[in-house]
């Protein structure tokens, strides 16, 4: 669960105790706890669902994807399935868990972005392999971005 889904959580879970403790009406409860569980798994479901569609789709793009250099990766190549190496020099949104990975290689650099979590933690400065789709970015349209299904790191 994302970071932001804990606080939601945390935040109705004050607010029904606060409300308890100040009415003693153990009727809200029968309402207040089932909302409560169901802030804990609606996102910990939608994880999870996300997690196993895009482990399906890394085994299925992984024997499609080419290998290639960052500073390979060209305005031709959007839509196509690349595989790509490099040390990862910085992550932005993990707290989301949609982390975005700048990834760089003896070539060039390029920000990875995946929508939901890795399968195992990944810190900067490791050595990592992605595979993904070349997208332009959403909001600087003349960069490019990975959209990846897998980053795993590269073990010695």
């Amino acid at each position: 669960m994302s970071a932001l889904a804990w606080v939601a959580f945390t935040v109705c879970a004050v607010a029904v105790a606060l409300h308890y403790n100040s009415t003693g009406d153990s009727r809200f409860l029968l309402y207040a706890v089932p909302g409560l569980i169901m802030l804990l798994v609606i996102p910990m479901t939608l994880a999870w669902m996300s997690r196993r569609s895009f482990t399906q789709a890394s085994e299925q793009f992984g024997t499609k994807a080419r290998s290639c250099r960052i500073g390979k990766i060209d305005p031709k190549m959007i839509g196509d399935v690349v595989r790509i190496s490099g040390e990862v020099q910085k992550i932005s949104f993990r707290w989301l868990n949609r982390p975005h990975f700048h990834i760089k290689d003896e070539t060039a650099g390029i920000r990875v972005i995946m929508f939901t979590a890795p399968s195992n933690k990944i810190f900067v400065g490791d050595a990592v392999e992605a595979v993904g789709i070349v997208m332009k970015h959403l909001l600087t349209r003349n960069r490019l971005i990975i959209s990846a299904v897998s980053v795993k790191r590269i073990e010695d």
